[in-house]
């Protein structure tokens, strides 16, 4: 009497099973590192709101420092200076950020991705 581990047969489940989890590590590979430089640059965006008045007076120069921060993190194409909307009062300071980004998740299946992100932080 043969067993079955001993014929060679390999069962289709298995082989189901190991080409959906090499299509979900495919598509982590492809979205993981949209949302990390998102966060990154909500990061960033917090850390321009927190500029004191003295450093940037103008919202000129808070976009200045907002697009330098995006070319630092080379996301000049889905980032744009109109995708920020800076409003300042005596007390705090408002940063809106939106914009889209298209991603591969897997080959022939694309999905945009929609971002928006407001950070406020009192004026020092």
């Amino acid at each position: 009497m043969r067993r079955m581990s001993e014929r060679g047969d390999t069962r289709l489940g298995t082989l189901v099973f190991f080409a959906l989890l090499a299509a979900v590590g495919l598509a982590a590979w492809n979205v993981i590192p949209v949302y990390y430089e998102h966060y990154d640059l909500t990061d960033a965006v917090e850390n321009v709101c927190r500029t004191p008045v003295y450093k940037a007076r103008t919202p000129e120069r808070i976009k200045e420092m907002l697009l330098t921060e995006v070319r630092n993190r080379e996301m000049e194409q889905w980032v744009f200076p109109d995708s920020f909307k800076i409003s300042t009062t005596p007390r705090n300071r408002r940063i809106q950020l939106t914009y889209e980004r298209e991603v591969n998740i897997l080959p022939g299946w694309k999905r945009v991705f929609k971002f928006d992100y407001t950070a406020e932080q009192p004026l020092i």
